[in-house]
């Protein structure tokens, strides 16, 4: 038994003198496991993502006149078309949460008064930076799969549970997924993050621009444009909170209704056939992906750039 515990100890040695930086990760994720209120919260995001998800699962729908009677059909909040109305709203309220996860990587140690006495160690700067910030990007991609397991989740429940109501598609549900929340939460962590650690005095500063600059991109600005806005080819693509982007790509799922429909089976099926429709990838899903590679950048600055110590004499 003594053996076993020796070669254990020797092998974690080991591994923070040639992994500083898997060290560093690892410490923080087990600091987070062993919070109950880290789980606390996870799971209170989930509940609420679920709600969110249930509420908004038929926000959305068309009505016609046929014979003097009036024929309504909605779409299903968790389909292609549905998640394109819908996403910008749910991915907000992601956001709401990530600065909070990723900004203080490193600026808690400063306010803590911790810093100086973590820099007297032989850690080296660059584990210690990128080690606090993947420590907060795995928890904040955590999140992110929670926003996709209450999408598919509950999709699949009103399924069983709602007539008429489709199953959702997993490759338009996970491509949008990819291209729209997986760049977002990448992008809003690092910026958090570089800028926190760059600036530790502003963090909470750093923290309201964020989730107010995301809020007009996503919400504000998609609402003044108006129901039928002509929109530049380069914001549709390039727009990181996607309100935009999602404007541009429900063009393609534009539902004409014809005199010629005369029932509620043939709108619903009309409206089927449109709604679960996979997105259009062209132009804007490599950008999306290309502004998280850009966010690492910013990263990597603050890495170079962060002070093991204080300038005393300021």
């Amino acid at each position: 038994m003594t053996a076993i515990v020796h070669a254990r100890s020797e092998q974690r040695i080991t591994i923070r003198r040639n992994s500083p930086l898997l060290h560093v990760l690892l410490w923080e994720l087990q600091r987070f496991r062993a919070s109950r209120l880290f789980w606390f919260q996870a799971l209170g995001f989930f509940c609420f993502m679920l709600f969110l998800i249930w509420a908004l699962h038929a926000s959305e729908g068309f009505t016609t006149v046929s014979n003097n009677a009036q024929i309504s059909v909605f779409v299903a909040g968790t389909s292609a078309r549905g998640l394109l109305h819908t996403l910008p709203t749910v991915l907000l309220v992601l956001v709401l949460f990530l600065p909070f996860v990723t900004a203080d990587g490193v600026t808690r140690d400063r306010s803590r008064r911790t810093h100086e006495l973590l820099m007297t160690t032989a850690l080296p700067t660059w584990a210690y930076v990128w080690g606090r910030y993947l420590a907060g990007l795995l928890l904040s991609l955590g999140l992110a799969l929670l926003m996709l397991a209450s999408t598919l989740g509950m999709g699949g429940l009103l399924y069983l549970t709602v007539a008429d109501y489709p199953l959702p598609q997993m490759g338009a549900v996970l491509l949008l997924w990819v291209g729209m929340v997986f760049p977002a939460t990448i992008l809003v962590s690092s910026f958090g993050f570089a800028l926190s650690t760059l600036l530790p005095r502003l963090s909470t500063l750093v923290k309201v621009v964020i989730l107010v600059g995301w809020i007009v991109g996503a919400l504000v600005i998609p609402r003044g444009l108006g129901n039928n806005p002509t929109l530049p080819v380069w914001y549709v693509n390039w727009d990181p909170t996607s309100g935009i982007t999602t404007l541009g790509l429900l063009t393609s799922y534009s539902i004409h209704l014809s005199p010629s429909i005369t029932s509620e089976a043939q709108l619903q099926q009309l409206v089927l056939s449109i709604e679960n429709k996979m997105p259009d990838l062209a132009g804007w899903f490599v950008p999306h992906l290309g502004l998280a590679g850009l966010s690492l950048l910013l990263v990597l600055i603050a890495a170079f750039a962060f002070k093991r110590t204080r300038d005393v004499l300021k």
